[in-house]
């Protein structure tokens, strides 16, 4: 293809604006079956737009209450709290659990790392990093027991409640 081929308007598939795939012959069986069916489908509305009567307003014969609408409103926030609460309280105290369980995996991966080095506990080269892993390991030890006391004690309010 050619850059005046693009120029001129052509496309990059390469079919130009006036070309068709497949052009449709004028005497062929296709296209009068084509030509047949959009002429009877045209008939076919007109002839049912005339049968049809113009749609009257109507008061609509079901008296709304608001009261109803507003009751059920009310039962459908009620079931959705009862089906919601259980499930959110459930998933929060199972979410403290298992943060408290990769801390839990922290705290031992950096203890064991302490372990380790306990040569260097008083002083010498490691002494420095000693003491690091020492401060990180009670920081996920901390962030282990803190994440485990809310998952109870978020356990034991939602009991008091119950009762």
């Amino acid at each position: 293809m050619s850059l005046h081929y693009f120029l001129v308007g052509g496309r990059a598939t390469g079919i130009g604006p006036a070309v068709k795939l497949f052009p449709m012959e004028p005497n062929t069986l296709g296209r009068k079956f084509g030509i047949g069916i959009r002429v009877a489908s045209r008939m076919i509305l007109d002839r049912a737009a005339q049968a049809s009567p113009p749609p009257a307003k109507t008061a609509p014969s079901i008296p709304v209450y608001p009261a109803h609408g507003k009751a059920v409103a009310r039962g459908a926030r009620k079931f959705g709290e009862s089906m919601w609460k259980p499930f959110a309280h459930a998933s929060g105290v199972l979410w403290l659990q298992i943060t408290g369980l990769f801390f839990a995996l922290f705290t031992i991966v950096f203890a064991s790392n302490i372990y380790k080095l306990r040569q260097y506990s008083s002083a010498g080269v490691g002494h420095s990093r000693f003491l690091t892993y020492a401060v990180v390991t009670l920081v996920f030890a901390y962030f282990t027991f803190s994440s485990f006391y809310r998952a109870g004690r978020k356990e034991k309010m939602k009991r008091r409640t119950k009762q």
